[in-house]
């Protein structure tokens, strides 16, 4: 479930609606600013550095809460209009734009004290510049230096999708009293391929959801993430037909453990105010929205069954900003007599079955699938040796109309 090869992900930042996305995403920005300016004694002379600064948002939270300095280091062409923008603020004398991937950027100071970046990405881990953030940690953060955000944790939960598959799928059945199942097919085959990004209602959640990976952002190594696997067991909240899983993330501000400078005059500093932004559909919606990966086959659960299942997030060979995604369902999951007799009734259907059960229609789209395959390959066979014969007789052609000018030549002569 991983595309293309990464060269685009700086380029996409330069389009100045993707930062109006993130800039009008107020559970987003506000979780930032809220934690800075409640926190500014922790800020006070402060050295930050501002990872992926994109408009320069964060850096102006942060030097507004009194940073000495802070360095806003952006990739993409937005670091020209972020320039600007710390100009339109008058900040120019607490904020140092600099253009460059953080990775291949110099910085004037050996090390800094906080480092701020809205990293994250779909399901927590798509396109996040985690890597990125962790690098510079290991190379400027100092040992007693702050991330913001300090901690993460990427949750999973089975879902319900059935206005989904009924808006998406069986419209296609008929569809102003036609039959478009073609188009059904593709659609199944690339939503099983492909995750989707959809708000969902707290209803559609079949159980309470389970920790996939715990995230500190002080001890995390980029070698963490090249592979996450976890195998979760869900206890079912409620009767219904489960169509997939979905992934949303929390991230905190802060921990009872963040480094506190020390008091001034002897005086007692304030305690840290802690704040969480979450992604879960049971808070106002991000931009992230929530994570949806759909099951090949949808499963019919009871109250208090066990669903099991094996998540393994593994980072793509060919760009570690995207993950492919696996879940293989495990085969301890509880089910009823009913369900058992209904798959056993199922796998007796001749193939391809137009009954039009959810696994008779993977089948029926996997074989077409196949067959339209073997046709292109077909197609394309017939195609060469038509392309050969005819180049074979152009060939013979050329030869014969060749000797022919010869021959009147010599006549000629």
């Amino acid at each position: 479930m991983a595309t293309g090869d990464g060269s685009d992900y700086f380029s996409s930042y330069s389009d100045l609606s993707v930062h109006t996305l993130m800039l009008k995403d107020k559970p987003r920005t506000l979780a930032y600013k809220e934690f800075i300016d409640k926190n500014k004694f922790l800020f006070q002379n402060k050295v930050v550095l501002d990872v992926g600064a994109g408009s320069g948002i964060l850096s102006l939270f942060c030097a507004s809460a009194g940073a000495a300095m802070v360095y806003a280091v952006e990739a993409s062409n937005i670091v020209d209009l972020c320039n600007e923008i710390v100009k339109c603020n008058k900040m120019e004398d607490k904020i140092k734009v600099i253009k460059g991937k953080i990775e291949d950027v110099e910085l004037p100071v050996e090390k800094v004290d906080i480092i701020v970046s809205e990293w994250m990405g779909f399901y927590l881990l798509h396109e996040s510049m985690l890597d990125s953030v962790l690098f510079a940690r290991d190379k400027w953060l100092s040992d007693s230096g702050m991330m913001i955000p300090s901690h993460a944790t990427l949750y999973l939960t089975p879902v319900n999708m059935s206005k989904y598959v009924t808006e998406n799928f069986r419209f296609w059945e008929n569809a102003y009293g036609y039959d478009f199942s073609p188009i059904q097919t593709i659609s199944m085959m690339s939503t099983l391929q492909q995750p989707v990004i959809e708000c969902i209602e707290p209803k559609q959640c079949m159980s309470d959801p389970e920790i996939v990976h715990e995230f500190d952002l002080l001890t995390t190594k980029v070698e963490d993430l090249k592979s996450i696997q976890n195998n979760l067991t869900f206890k079912m909240t409620k009767t219904g037909l489960v169509h997939g899983f979905a992934a949303w993330f929390d991230v905190y501000f802060g921990s009872p453990t963040v480094s506190i400078p020390p008091s001034v005059s002897g005086q007692d500093l304030p305690r840290v105010h802690l704040v969480t932004l979450s992604t879960s559909p049971m808070v106002e919606a991000t931009h992230w929205k929530q994570t949806i990966v759909f099951i090949p086959v949808s499963a019919s659960v009871d109250e208090e069954d066990s669903l099991s299942c094996v998540l393994e997030l593994t980072q793509d060979t060919s760009n570690p900003r995207l993950y492919n995604i696996s879940i293989e369902m495990l085969d301890d999951q509880s089910g009823s007599e009913e369900d058992e007799e209904d798959e056993e009734d199922v796998s007796d259907h001749p193939l391809p079955c137009d009954c039009g059960s959810a696994k008779c229609l993977l089948i029926s789209a996997l074989m077409q699938k196949y067959d339209e395959e073997q046709t292109a390959l077909e197609l394309e066979a017939e195609e060469m040796d038509a392309c050969a014969a005819t180049e074979a007789a152009r060939n013979m052609d050329l030869v014969e109309n060749s000797g022919t000018h010869s021959v009147n030549g010599n006549i000629k002569e």
